[in-house]
């Protein structure tokens, strides 16, 4: 039918920057695939659901007023075998696969102003932007492509190449050993002298010990080229040290000539560092079977819901289904998803932060998009999972690590999903609903000068607990050591060295330790399985003893000040001269992990006390600063004046204005380090007394814990590997273990939460 809203319809088709969502719904994981297939808006690009049991597609279309829609659905069809040869790779990429060639697309206008009824094809004024949707390229897929590609190309080091000239001694007997140690494997060979050095250890696997990198720094000598990966095509690895990047050499073969390397006797060896990296983080399986070889038994189910990997996105699926299995998130998101998007006033939910997490509770939950598929063998294979692209560009958005497709920390996502749930729930119901209250609980700081014996005890509020852990070298590997050991190293007395004591009235030294003033619903707890060697992080292969039946904290449990002891005046000192007041205990996990003093008081103090992690990125990102080694001083003062529009920001979002203008002061005008600092210290603990002494029978909450999550990181570096989680669904006799590995999800007899990274500790009550 030809229908007035058709005929009078005033189109514009999305141009190439125009997200469009045609894949999936923005408000459930319905998708093209399904009978029903998926409408997107004419007007705004939106993608629904076009039919029950939700429907988006209408409710968008009466809210917004944008009855057109194009609707969409994909079928398989039979593969057709094809002769033709790929394109000559000029970019190290993972292509999108859109799998067009394998599929049939099914497609129609209807109108949702005239019941959802079909509206004529080849319409002049509707049929440009139909075609325009037609031909564009998925919204979640656009930004993840571009994330991806890296461009191979010369640069002028490698097209200026001259004065090549074999160094003394050089021989084609010794390019399979580093110059300089004994390494056989990452060798670069110098194309100015012919020199061959070993990689950078960051960088890759082999542990390299960046002899590479030292000769160029000692010569000046940019290019090199990885031996291993030369192939008779002419094709290597190679990598400007002055462009400081990887770059493609057109005259290769005639570098090589100069020393004598005919390239079409070579046969490449060695995967080059790109793909060693896409190897470890794209194409990792982590073995879905027991010890003894059993496999592992798939399982499907509301709860037992799997993600599909984007792209090094193992980092955020294992904390989701961590996070989502705790009952006040999944009972805050769940339920309550209809109502949400029967009422948000948000234009495009695919932008709106509460509209993705009620998204993926329903996908988590509903179990509508948890079947297990057929292994065309009679048995039972694991299921497709739910792929959480809108909920990454939402959590993720202008973040500038978290917006990549690159591997990241599992517990900064964990801070980050907590600082982006704490804004978007202050605009609902003043943020009582806010489900990250189950991690909210308070430390008891307690300081005492060795001088005068007095004491200060002050209640800090906190989230997670980040727990050292004990190397002790074995002949081989490293000893275990036990939860509690790594509790007890946690909440164990620092001295403080140049304490400016406000009673001695005079440079002192002070101890200072850090006990649990009160006890949250979930306790989470980063264990620090990593030290700096060389200024690089390397992970520590620790086993860390952890039960998995009740653990007391009550040991751990702050007292408040006691009989006999006398408080310090209110008044204190800086803990060292010069310097601004930053949290000594902060300070000292920094020192204790290699850093010098001076960039961790630094970092402490720039980034507004907000904790170990937030100091340790900041470290790592300004690593080059010139001025990364002058001392702090606390002579500048705060600017008097804040940006008005920041107040307004930040205001809006439910804080007091008095509150706001004085932590942007602190902040020096940033207003990303004041709402950490908002966040950070809930209004109601802005006036919060001094301890007090505990009571036999203490209100701070039961210290009983039982595990009911953990994430895992498989692999020996930091910089790569893959993340897993294992979930706890149910207690008592009635509880089973089930372990997320992406999009596969298994049963779990016997959980292993020795090498986790991230715990989740349920207080029993």
């Amino acid at each position: 039918m030809t229908c007035e809203h058709a005929l009078t319809a005033r189109l514009t088709p999305p141009s190439s920057s125009t997200p469009v969502y045609k894949e999936e719904c923005t408000q459930c994981f319905d998708n093209q695939d399904m009978a029903e297939g998926v409408d997107v808006c004419l007007s705004c690009f939106n993608g629904g659901c076009p039919s029950d049991p939700y429907n988006h597609a209408h409710q968008h279309s009466m809210k917004s007023g944008h009855y057109l829609t194009l609707n969409i659905h994909r079928s398989a069809k039979a593969p057709s075998d094809s002769d033709e040869r790929p394109a000559k790779l000029t970019k190290l990429e993972i292509r999108e696969d859109t799998g067009a060639e394998g599929f049939e697309y099914h497609t129609f206008v209807r109108c949702w102003g005239c019941s959802g009824a079909r509206v004529e094809s080849g319409l002049e004024n509707i049929e440009p932007t139909v075609q325009a949707v037609i031909h564009a390229v998925e919204a979640s897929k656009g930004h993840e492509i571009k994330a991806w590609a890296e461009e191979v190309t010369a640069c002028q080091h490698v097209s200026d190449l001259s004065g090549q000239q074999p160094r003394d001694g050089f021989s084609l007997d010794g390019l399979h050993q580093c110059s300089t140690c004994d390494k056989r494997e990452n060798l670069w060979l110098c194309l100015t002298c012919g020199n061959v050095g070993c990689g950078r250890r960051q960088y890759d696997g082999s542990g390299g010990n960046n002899h590479g990198i030292s000769h160029y720094e000692a010569t000046g000598h940019s290019v090199s080229v990885k031996l291993g990966t030369i192939t008779p095509e002419g094709t290597a690895d190679a990598y400007c040290y002055t462009c400081d990047d990887n770059k493609m050499d057109p005259h290769l073969a005639a570098h090589l000539k100069v020393f004598g390397i005919n390239v079409a006797a070579q046969q490449k060896t060695e995967k080059s560092v790109a793909e060693l990296q896409l190897d470890q983080n794209l194409k990792f399986d982590f073995s879905m079977t027991t010890a003894d070889g059993a496999k592992l038994e798939p399982v499907a189910g509301p709860g037992l819901t799997g993600l599909k990997n984007l792209g090094n996105s193992c980092y955020m699926a294992s904390v989701l289904q961590c996070v989502f299995g705790i009952d006040r998130f999944r009972d805050r998101y769940f339920p309550t998803a209809g109502d949400h998007f029967a009422t948000c006033t948000q234009a495009n939910p695919a932008q709106c932060m509460l509209c993705q997490l009620h998204k993926l509770a329903n996908g988590l939950w509903s179990g509508r998009y948890a079947t297990l598929e057929s292994d065309g063998e009679g048995g039972v294979a694991h299921q497709a999972g739910i792929a959480p692209s809108t909920f990454k560009a939402a959590v993720a958005k202008d973040h500038y690590e978290f917006s990549t497709m690159r591997q990241q920390d599992a517990f900064e996502f964990l801070l980050h999903l907590a600082k982006q749930v704490d804004v978007v729930e202050r605009s609902v119901d003043s943020g009582n609903s806010n489900p990250n209250k189950v991690f909210d609980f308070t430390t008891e700081e307690r300081l005492q000068c060795m001088g005068c014996l007095k004491v200060r005890y002050k209640v800090q509020p906190a989230r997670s607990v980040s727990l050292p852990v004990i190397k002790r070298p074995l002949d081989e590997g490293l000893a275990p050591v036990s939860l509690a050991e790594c509790l007890e190293l946690m909440t164990a007395e620092e001295t403080i060295d140049g304490y400016q004591c406000p009673e001695c009235e005079q440079p002192t030294q002070a101890v200072k330790s850090a006990r649990f003033a009160s006890f949250p619903k979930v306790l989470a707890v980063q264990v620090r399985r990593f030290e700096l060697v060389n200024w690089v992080p390397e992970k520590l292969d620790i086993a860390v003893q952890v039960p998995l039946g009740e653990v007391s904290l009550e040991a751990y449990r702050g007292r408040g000040i006691q009989p006999g002891e006398e408080a310090l005046a209110e008044t204190d000192g800086a803990p060292a001269a010069q310097q601004p007041a930053v949290d000594e205990e902060v300070v000292a996990q920094l020192e204790a992990m290699g850093f010098p003093r001076v960039r961790c008081v630094k970092a402490v103090s720039r980034t507004g006390n907000c904790g170990a992690e937030a100091a340790m990125t900041w470290i790592f990102e300004h690593m080059d600063d010139p001025d990364i080694d002058a001392p702090e001083t606390a002579g500048a003062e705060p600017p008097s004046d804040v940006n008005p529009e920041a107040v307004e920001q930040l205001a809006a979002m439910g804080f007091a204005r008095d509150r706001v203008q004085r932590e942007l002061r602190s902040a020096g005008g940033d207003a990303e380090r004041a709402l950490d600092r908002l966040l950070s210290i809930p209004d109601d603990m802005e006036s919060m007394e001094p301890a007090e002494p505990v009571a036999d029978d203490p209100m701070g909450g039961g210290s009983a814990f039982e595990l009911t999550g953990f994430v895992s990181h498989k692999g020996s570096s930091v910089h790569c590997g893959h993340y897993i989680a294992s979930v706890r669904h149910g207690s008592g006799a009635d509880s089973q273990w089930y372990m997320f590995n992406d999009s596969k999800v298994v049963v779990q007899q016997a959980p292993q939460p020795e090498h986790a990274y991230v715990y989740f500790f349920t207080r029993v009550d």
